[in-house]
């Protein structure tokens, strides 16, 4: 750093210019008369005098009273002090520019648009430590490993995860070595690389493009119905074709989807097996929070009475699909994501036991 940038580093910890030169000088020189400060420098004859006097008063020089005026620079712990203050404040300020321009807020119903992926990946951290529902993540090996502690704590508290991992060499031995084996994720993988993307709670989403992208960015969104939308690409597209990580038997008695649901159930329901059911969601008509229990007893979808057969597609559910559980007190009908004439929109269906007529499972 020369001399120009000392000062003008000297002026930002609030000295005046002068101030900045004469101490510069002081320091340079030793112990000095202030005329000679003035001739050494820039600073006019009818203003160094003032100028030690003030530094005096700071606590940077000490002048010394002799036929003429003498001063000399103290040691600089206070102004470095100073310095040192001002630094940690540019710099704080600094970065929270950064971060005020990299990481918007994300208010309601608002869409960000933001430079880096790693700004995308803050958020979902962020976001994961309050999910209560619900969370759908499309990753890389490497993003998992970024999000696995978040995902690991959402999941111990009850929230329903799935992933889908994109392939990469070696990957089931790297997963084991991470201890995916023995986790409650839920982990499917896919060969296929594409963009990460997160649904956390059925209303924020998060977006991120693969390597191949001519240019990093990332996107944050507050909307029901992006994710909505978003969440069927996850479904038809990253979930249901693809296979679990560690095995391939798993059998499923919990669900977060009521179409994943219906896929799996509807047939062994018209084999003549009786289902009991736990569903939590939310009543339609006052948005409370709810928990019923029942057997059920009817499930509908367009194509259900045209012959679709015995298997279901996605298709089948995608445009209307509801099912009915009969609780001893009344029938109630349980809709999807975005039910709005159902008694019930679903957030989880529990399958608590099913009983076929050749015995029981």
């Amino acid at each position: 750093m020369d001399a120009d940038e000392l000062r003008r580093a000297l002026e930002s910890a609030d000295l005046t210019k002068y101030e900045a030169e004469a101490y510069l000088t002081l320091i340079e020189y030793g112990q000095l008369a202030a005329v000679d400060v003035s001739s050494k420098s820039s600073i006019p004859t009818s203003q160094v005098y003032e100028t030690l006097r003030s530094l005096e008063e700071q606590g940077f020089v000490e002048t010394i009273e002799r036929d003429r005026l003498h001063a000399e620079p103290k040691e600089p712990s206070e102004i470095l002090a100073q310095l040192r203050t001002h630094g940690e404040l540019l710099t704080a300020a600094a970065d929270e520019l950064e971060d005020r321009w990299e990481e918007p807020e994300l208010d309601d119903h608002r869409v960000s648009v933001v430079k880096q992926p790693e700004t995308v990946y803050k958020h979902v951290r962020s976001r994961l430590e309050d999910a209560t529902v619900s969370a759908d993540l499309t990753v890389s090996f490497d993003q998992l490993k970024l999000l696995l502690p978040e995902l690991e704590a959402a999941a111990d508290r009850d929230v329903f995860i799935r992933i889908h991992l994109y392939d990469e060499p070696d990957l089931h031995e790297k997963a084991t070595s991470l201890g995916l084996a023995d986790s409650n994720l839920n982990i499917r993988v896919g060969t296929i690389p594409g963009p990460f993307i997160a649904i956390i709670d059925r209303n924020s989403l998060f977006f991120a493009p693969n390597s191949r992208a001519d240019e990093d960015y990332g996107i944050l969104m507050n909307d029901n119905i992006l994710s909505f939308i978003t969440h069927w690409y996850f479904l038809s597209c990253q979930w249901h074709v693809w296979e679990p990580l560690f095995g391939s038997g798993r059998h499923w008695t919990e669900y977060d989807s009521l179409e994943e649901f219906m896929r799996d159930i509807v047939p062994l329901f018209d084999d003549g097996a009786e289902i009991q059911l736990t569903v939590r969601g939310n009543y339609i008509d006052s948005r409370e929070e709810c928990r019923e229990q029942g057997e059920l007893v009817e499930a509908f979808y367009p194509t259900r009475y045209i012959g679709s057969g015995s298997e279901l597609s996605l298709e089948d559910l995608s445009s209307y699909a509801t099912i009915y559980i009969d609780t001893g007190e009344e029938v109630l009908s349980v809709g999807s994501w975005g039910a709005v004439y159902e008694d019930i929109e679903a957030h989880r269906i529990t399958i608590t036991d099913i009983q076929f007529p050749y015995g029981t499972h």
